[in-house]
């Protein structure tokens, strides 16, 4: 026999149980959001600069460190999908110049942002010529880093959300909830279009699938992760056709829609 006062608290349990549920979710959504972007630093002074690669890390962001003399190799290895490159001139073993030519002669490297971090004796030498995009002068904080490089990375993506978007065949108009292919209308679910609005929205961004989940179907959706993979999936099959590539699977971390500086 079920005791009449158990039997009234389950509501009151399962609602309580709910809205914590909510609070993790949030919480880890939350510390899942930052900035999930690729950076390579290029300095011959590693030992000085641990700090800002912890404060790089810490901002979310992966790092790949390289010595200004790997450039110079035939066989240089360049990290994969780098989204910017910090180039570190204090006790620099390479000539400026030479340095960003070199990183511009690269295919995988030469389309990257490029800023450069000088010390006083390099103001008023520096040509923009090299392709640099922008510099901070030394020392500078971790913090200050990620800051700029999220804000770079903002400019160069920049969407507005109340008009649209195109990319290749690809075009999304945001207001009339419609999407094309060269041309031809191209039938999407609701979910499908917001999650494909938000990845487009921040291209070249990495989300997990944690994130996806909250951003286009609310924290208070209690459906798993898969729920996200089966709808890229959909997504896929009904825009990435003739041999296009929109969306990327980031390995351990979830999805990015690929920015049209990438393609």
């Amino acid at each position: 026999m079920i005791s009449t006062q158990h039997t009234a608290h389950k509501p009151r349990i399962k609602r309580l149980a709910g809205l914590v549920l909510g609070l993790i979710l949030s919480a880890v959504c939350f510390v899942l959001s930052a900035e999930m972007y690729r950076i390579l630093i290029i300095t011959d002074d590693w030992a000085n600069k641990k700090t800002l690669k912890s404060g790089l890390l810490e901002g979310g962001m992966t790092v790949h460190p390289m010595a200004s003399a790997e450039l110079f190799k035939e066989d240089v290895a360049i990290p994969d999908k780098l989204d910017a490159i910090v180039v570190d001139l204090e006790r620099s073993a390479t000539d400026t110049g030479k340095l960003c030519h070199a990183i511009k002669r690269e295919r995988a490297l030469k389309e990257l942002p490029l800023i450069l971090l000088v010390t006083e004796s390099h103001l008023g030498r520096i040509d923009f010529g090299w392709g640099v995009e922008d510099y901070l002068t030394l020392p500078v904080s971790a913090k200050r880093l990620v800051e700029r490089l999220n804000f770079l990375m903002w400019k160069l993506h920049k969407i507005e959300a109340h008009n649209g978007f195109s990319c290749g065949t690809l075009m999304i108009d945001f207001e009339r909830y419609e999407v094309h292919i060269k041309g031809a209308p191209v039938d999407l679910t609701y979910k499908e279009f917001e999650l494909l609005k938000f990845l487009a929205m921040h291209p070249g961004k990495a989300f997990t699938r944690e994130v996806l989940l909250d951003k286009v179907w609310g924290y208070d959706y209690y459906g798993g992760t898969r729920t996200v993979d089966v709808h890229i999936r959909r997504l896929r099959s009904k825009i990435e056709v003739g041999g296009a590539s929109y969306i990327e699977t980031v390995r351990n971390v979830g999805y990015k829609f690929l920015s049209p500086s990438s393609k």
